[in-house]
């Protein structure tokens, strides 16, 4: 029977202590810098100070809760791992959610001084129950806390061990979250409808059909089943759990607010599984590389789809412009992350021992080299360049190669 990946010892956040910090402070700067851009025309408030805590807007947003829920609770998250390594789960969850809230008043006093910003004492709720949510899901991750115990036990009777094989379900989850985002289910009609309007136009007149989009889904999703047959023990069902998962994500779509359901996905996600099928009889070994190449051919197809004739095109070179405006934009960051995490991912397991930092830093140059050339090239065709997506996609490489190295080759062929 072939061995778990020989990838180091499971996440125990006392060991990964520094990592975790490193992650936490990354994390904070980029949520000062999102609360407090632009840096520009800063004066003093018209209001009296710290007059917004004294009012509750009579109308909210639904995106802008949700944005600011969302965004928090990663900082929640990554602060209670990196607590737990000094207190127990219950002290270290609250903590992370007073750090949480803490920095979110901090910046609505800031923004006061922001004619651009608009300070909030929602923000301040919303964020501080982004960070408590935040850090409730870090119970899972603990194997002393009830939740911990039984999510672990889970994992562990479907997928390998190791460090390695935690960042492969890493992946896995911020690939859902991109297609589920912004995870809010409604069963409203009129909803439903709309969600459902396209792939009903689209059996009715095959003309409607993009082939760049439905691409793009087989290719991505393919790549994401080689994931889940490197990731699954030996013995498990590792198709079926992912064509579940597959299944479960396109009825989310309907169901969830700003979400569709297109037959590009549908159609995309059949070849996927068909697909899987094929892989499935690969050995273990050349798993990696279809991996990789399939990532690679859907992100080229995505990027090189041409956009309305009619659309101005120019390239933005400020830090998430446009991620910051809408909830879609959270989606953007997440789609970007996980499928640059898991070509490194891919590539760390193809190569002997993990490779090495001159592998990482080479293809960190590739990267950044190859993405900027198709954003730029998409002022060409209708499409707005982003300097952001350069950084995302770099960023979403080095993340994997931080996970310690595996110490001996990968599994023989399952």
């Amino acid at each position: 029977m072939p061995h778990d990946f020989p990838l180091s010892t499971p996440l125990v956040p006392a060991r990964s202590a520094w990592r975790l910090l490193v992650a936490l402070c990354c994390y904070a700067a980029l949520l000062v810098y999102g609360s407090l851009y632009p840096f520009s025309h800063w004066q003093a408030p018209a209001l009296p100070a710290m007059a917004f805590l004294l009012h509750w807007p009579a109308h909210l947003d639904k995106a802008d809760v949700l944005q600011n829920v969302l965004v928090y609770a990663p900082f929640g998250l990554l602060a209670a791992l990196w607590l737990a390594g000094r207190m127990q789960a219950r002290p270290a969850a609250l903590l992370a959610t007073i750090m949480g809230t803490a920095l979110s008043m901090a910046m609505e006093c800031l923004q006061q001084f922001n004619p651009a910003r608009v300070a909030s004492l929602v923000d301040i709720a919303m964020n501080a129950l982004g960070s408590g949510l935040g850090a409730l899901l870090a119970g899972t991750m603990l194997r002393h806390t009830l939740s911990g115990a039984l999510a672990l036990a889970w994992r562990d009777r479907w997928f390998r061990h190791g460090a390695l094989a935690n960042t492969g379900l890493v992946i896995a989850a911020l690939w859902l979250l991109s297609q589920t985002s912004p995870l809010v289910p409604t069963l409203d009609v009129s909803h439903l409808r709309r969600a459902l309007s396209g792939l009903w136009h689209a059996l009715h007149d095959p003309r409607l059909i993009v082939m760049t989009q439905l691409l793009t889904y087989a290719c991505l999703f393919s790549g994401m089943g080689a994931l889940i047959l490197l990731l699954a023990r030996p013995g498990k069902p590792a198709l079926r759990l992912f064509a579940l998962t597959v299944l479960a994500m396109l009825m989310a779509k309907a169901l969830i607010v700003g979400r569709v359901l297109s037959l590009e996905a549908c159609a995309g996600a059949g070849l996927a599984l068909l697909a899987s099928l094929l892989l499935r009889t690969l050995p273990l070994r050349i798993l990696p590389w279809t991996g990789m190449l399939m990532i690679v051919l859907g992100f080229a197809i995505a990027e090189l789809a041409p956009g309305p004739p009619w659309m101005v095109a120019e390239f933005n070179w400020t830090l998430f412009t446009g991620q910051m405006r809408s909830v879609a934009g959270l989606s953007n960051i997440l789609e970007l992350l996980w499928l640059f995490m898991a070509l490194a991912w891919f590539m760390r397991i193809a190569l002997p021992n993990g490779g090495t930092r001159r592998i990482a830093l080479v293809g960190a140059v590739l990267t950044a080299v190859a993405v900027f050339a198709l954003e730029w090239q998409q002022q060409f065709h209708g499409r707005y360049g982003d300097i952001t997506q350069v950084m995302l996609c770099v960023a979403g490489w080095i993340i994997p190669w931080c996970v310690p190295a595996a110490d001996r080759p990968l599994d023989p062929p399952i």
